[in-house]
């Protein structure tokens, strides 16, 4: 396996959507509208490596929850007001959301998976990873994590290649090869 690329954008809690937009506007020209922070993340997280990603490249993306903004409001409206939810709500409370978002962006055309992730989330998009590129059904696969507990960090690993049965299960033993593209939007 070797990897090819890899970022890592941080920032705190306050860092706008704005400031998100603006970061991302450094590598996407016409950014998708109507999204939510989950999804500006993801994106944010994967553009960082757009130049040296091929369309059959593979996504394998995790978080913890989907934006909990846009989850807050869907449950708010659906299960409290018993409403029905507004269409940008709805479409972005699918996990999947922010895959979608990031492969068209990208210009993605492998497989698009979404987990949760867990302790061990580098191992399990590993794994998934491993299928389709020991299998030859892509030629690289994009592992990216969003975690967002206050502060967010966005990690994205590019990788090609074989996956080997044990592999590093942790972004700094993944990266130890390659440099990282590093942004800090803490000051936003």
């Amino acid at each position: 396996m070797t990897v090819i690329a890899a970022s890592e954008i941080r920032g705190n809690a306050a860092t706008s959507d704005k400031a998100l937009k603006t970061a991302l506007s450094q590598w996407l020209s016409s950014p998708p509208r109507r999204i939510d922070r989950l999804i500006f993340q993801a994106l944010l997280g994967a553009a960082a490596l757009k130049e040296q990603v091929r369309s059959d490249c593979g996504l394998y993306l995790a978080a913890r929850h989907p934006a909990r903004p846009t989850m807050g409001a869907l449950l708010d409206a659906v299960c409290v007001q018993h409403k029905q939810p507004k269409p940008f709500e709805f479409v972005n409370s699918v996990s999947n959301a922010a895959g979608f978002h990031v492969a068209q962006q990208l210009g993605l055309e492998g497989p698009n998976l979404f987990i949760g992730a867990g302790e061990r989330v580098w191992s399990h998009l590993q794994a998934l990873a491993a299928l389709d590129l020991n299998d030859g059904v892509v030629s690289q696969a994009l592992l990216l994590v969003v975690d967002e507990v206050e502060d967010f960090c966005v990690q994205a690993v590019l990788l090609e290649g074989t996956v080997p049965v044990t592999s590093p299960d942790d972004f700094a033993a993944l990266t130890t090869q390659v440099d990282v593209y590093r942004l800090d939007l803490s000051g936003e």
